[in-house]
Parts: C-alpha cells; sequence; structure tokens
C-alpha cells in the first residue's frame, strides 16, 4: 500500500464503477461455474480448531530475524524457503511459481515467487485467502531521511498475514477443512515507487498469478490479509471490497460480531488500493481485511505511525490481535461457509 493509494470515497465509487464490465465479462466467460457452486448444497459444519496466536506471533519473529525480505536478497530466499518448509509439513499440495520480473535500475531483473497451497483439493466449493510476503524495498515515510532508503522490517506489512496463514495450515492438517482453501502467499507487492511509476510495480505476484491461472479456477471469492497483526488494529469494511463482494463482506463482519471481536468495526474504511484488485479485475470477487489507517501514516496514535518506516517492528504487534483474525478464518471456514457459502 501507498499513502497516494489511499483514495476519497468518490472517486472509489467512479474507480469501481470501471471494474464492473471487466468482471461481468468474467462471469459470462464461464457461465457454467459460477452458478453451480452458488447452487451447491450446503455441506455440514464441523467444530472450530483453535488458532494459536502464540506460535503465530514467533512466526512473524522468525521472518524478521531473517532480515528485510526485499527480492534479489538473502534474507528473501530464506524466508521463502521457511514458508515452503511450513506448508510442506502441511500439505501435499504446495507449488512454487517462479518468474522475473524488471526492477528500476538498468538491467535489474527481480527473482520472484509465489507459493500456493491448498487444502481440500477435491472440493468444488472453494475459496482464496492470500498475503504478500516480500518487504518494501525502501522506508520512504519514515520521518528520518537518512532511513528512507533503507529497507522496511516488515513485521506488519506482510509479517502479520505470513503468520496468520501459516498457522490456518497447521490447523487444516490437523482438522481437514470441509471446504476446499487456497493459500497464496505472493511477492512483489510492494515494491513500487509512487512517485515514479504509480501502480506499475506493486502487486507484482498477483498479477502475475491471475495472468497464469487455469481458467477454470474459480474460487468462489478470495480474502487478502495485510497489515493484521497490530496491538491497536482496526479493521473496517474497505470500499473496493464492499463493492466486489458485499455479502462476504457482511458474513465477515457479522461473523466478528458475533464473536465478540474487539479489533472489527462495521463502519466503513479507508479505501486502498490493494492485492485484492487484480483479482478483482478478473472477476474474482475479494475483501481486503486490512488495518487501513495505518496506511499513509494518518492514525494519530504516535505509536501507529510506522507503515513504510523502519520502525515497523515486532514490538507493535500482539498475539491478541492475530487470534482474532484467526479465530474469525477459522470460524468462517469450519462453520459459517459450509452452511451457507454466499451468493455473489
Amino acid at each position: 500500500m501507498s499513502f497516494s493509494r489511499k483514495l476519497s470515497f468518490l472517486l472509489l465509487l467512479v474507480a469501481l464503477a470501471s471494474f464492473g464490465p471487466g468482471c461481468k465479462k468474467k462471469d459470462q466467460d464461464n457461465p457454467p461455474e459460477q452458478p453451480a457452486a452458488a447452487q451447491a448444497p450446503a455441506i455440514p459444519p464441523q467444530p472450530v480448531p483453535p488458532f494459536d496466536a502464540e506460535r503465530a506471533f514467533k512466526d512473524i519473529e522468525t521472518q524478521v530475524s531473517h532480515g528485510p525480505r526485499v527480492p534479489n536478497s538473502a534474507a528473501h530466499e530464506k524466508t521463502l524457503a521457511f514458508i515452503q518448509a511450513e506448508l510442506a509439513k502441511c500439505s501435499k499440495d504446495v507449488s512454487l511459481q517462479s518468474f522475473t520480473s524488471p526492477g528500476y535500475k538498468p538491467g535489474e531483473v527481480l527473482k520472484l515467487t509465489n507459493v500456493l497451497a491448498s487444502f481440500n483439493p477435491s472440493s468444488t466449493q472453494r475459496i482464496l485467502i492470500l498475503t504478500h510476503y516480500d518487504s518494501r524495498p525502501w522506508a520512504d515515510q519514515d520521518p528520518n531521511k537518512a532511513n528512507q532508503e533503507k529497507p522496511v522490517p516488515a513485521a506488519n506489512d506482510a509479517g502479520s498475514g505470513v503468520a496468520v496463514m501459516l498457522e490456518l495450515a497447521r490447523q487444516f492438517k490437523n482438522n481437514p477443512p470441509p471446504i476446499g482453501v487456497d493459500l497464496l502467499f505472493d511477492d512483489g507487492e510492494d515494491y513500487g515507487k509512487d512517485k515514479v511509476d504509480s501502480l506499475e510495480k506493486y502487486f507484482l505476484g498477483v498479477k502475475y498469478f491471475v495472468k497464469t491461472k487455469p481458467s477454470n479456477y474459480t474460487p468462489r471469492f478470495a480474502i487478502l490479509l495485510d497489515m493484521v497483526g497490530d496491538k491497536n488494529a482496526l479493521f473496517e469494511p474497505e470500499p473496493y471490497s464492499v463493492q466486489s463482494a458485499s455479502s462476504v463482506v457482511s458474513e465477515i463482519w457479522g461473523t466478528a460480531r458475533s464473536l465478540g471481536l474487539t479489533h472489527f468495526r462495521s463502519s466503513q474504511g479507508p479505501g486502498i488500493e490493494d492485492d485484492h484488485l487484480p483479482l478483482i479485475q478478473a472477476g474474482i470477487p475479494s475483501v481486503d481485511l486490512i488495518d487501513g489507517h495505518l496506511v499513509g501514516a494518518t492514525v494519530t496514535d504516535p505509536e501507529r505511525k510506522y507503515w513504510h518506516t523502519t520502525d515497523d517492528l515486532p514490538k507493535h504487534l500482539s498475539p491478541a490481535t492475530l487470534g482474532e483474525v484467526g479465530k474469525l478464518l477459522l470460524t468462517l471456514i469450519y462453520d459459517r461457509l459450509p452452511r451457507d457459502i454466499p451468493t455473489l
């Protein structure tokens, strides 16, 4: 995310209107698949497994200990190996998508890799959960100008999403989910420079995933996790998400309310241009579960002004917040969605 990508609601509505035809066209290109999913019989719910928030927090610390996960760095390779190894313990269906993209320096080539793990692969009712795992190469929002060319430690953005998804995978191993779940750890999300090329070099991994995915891969919807670990996180419905998948947004925030989760509010949050947009444009309804007020550092709490700075460290995060997000997702997957996957 970047400051220029935090938009007013009016501009969001104008921009989102332009997505409509593309999404409709995608639905029309695949008429047999979406109706079949919507009409599928309900699946019996299962007991909701616990979420180990302390173990998830340790996964954040592990990632940060590797160093900033900037593409082409040793820390990036080490974290990729860590994610792959943890997923291999949980699923036989783990695949890598290796690809390249031009960097900013003359002749520079970024070596990037998406990681995809699937659970209950035979299920025709599937959802996609995703996060990026790369670190921003430059802390361009750091108040100390001497730090602005340094990489971001990326504890929250994006270590927290990785940690939650790895813990989901561990629960899926021991408690096979009643619906199909695909976990995408995408690369190259936070590489772009706002003042240079707007969104061209953002969302690289998701753009590649959309470009190369099989035409018959049509998850019912996607949930993007981004900055989900702050001690004082506030998760509100994001306007692009509401426009794309209003029934899923209602299901998520309704479930959070029923569980008494303290970090979720139903009031509308800021609009964020994020990894969910390429999915929406590809016809996959998508929800961005994000602590949106961190973007642009518009929050008044000085402890929360660390977005895209060298201060994005584990000290700002809490196992309790990770636990709320994990509990929500597991409740959706094991209890709520099997009863009634939202009709979109």
